[in-house]
């Protein structure tokens, strides 16, 4: 992994996770809980990080909720930093920590504590910024987040794994070749 370069590859992956990150998560908008909208595709960050590694994980979190999402709902600004860094954990961590993508114990583990680190980046933010109560975002990010990750993020992780490898696209593999 020492020297791994950021390919054209990892560009193109990263645009096209930021793409159905950000499109999910805009269309989901009108279901809220308070000041946190439900994201039934928050799985994608970090199916993305595990399938194709953790630099195209994080940035796909990252450009699909700042760049896409906030943008198309009028929420660009100062206030969105915590939700950049947070979405870029949430796909970043897992692609770091998980080996196997087949292996769901680990998929699950490395997913909540991204979304634990995530909830703190939005929940820390926004009330750093007078916004709301740290602990009612915080709570609402983990409501909303864990459970697409623990329900549906195991099951398309090994489903997808072997197409993913096919393509010569996956991950660990990359990085075993170098």
């Amino acid at each position: 992994m020492k020297g791994k370069k950021f390919t054209t590859t990892d560009i193109a992956l990263t645009i096209v996770g930021g793409v159905i990150y950000g499109l999910s998560a805009f269309a989901t908008m009108n279901w809220a809980i308070g000041f946190i909208t439900l994201r039934p595709f928050v799985f994608v960050a970090p199916l993305w990080g595990i399938l194709f590694g953790p630099w195209v994980g994080g940035l796909a979190g990252l450009i699909g909720n700042t760049f896409i999402s906030d943008i198309l709902a009028g929420w660009f600004g100062i206030g969105g930093v915590g939700g950049a860094l947070g979405n870029f954990a949430l796909g970043f961590l897992p692609g770091l920590m998980v080996k196997d993508a087949k292996n769901w114990k680990s998929v699950i583990l490395w997913s909540v504590v991204a979304t634990f680190i995530c909830a703190f980046a939005v929940g820390g933010w926004i009330a750093l910024m007078g916004f709301a109560p740290f602990w009612t975002l915080f709570s609402t990010v983990l409501i909303c987040d864990i459970p697409p990750n623990v329900i549906i993020l195991p099951f398309l992780s090994g489903y997808l794994v072997d197409r993913v490898r096919k393509m010569g696209l996956y991950y660990q593999d990359r990085i075993a070749e170098e």
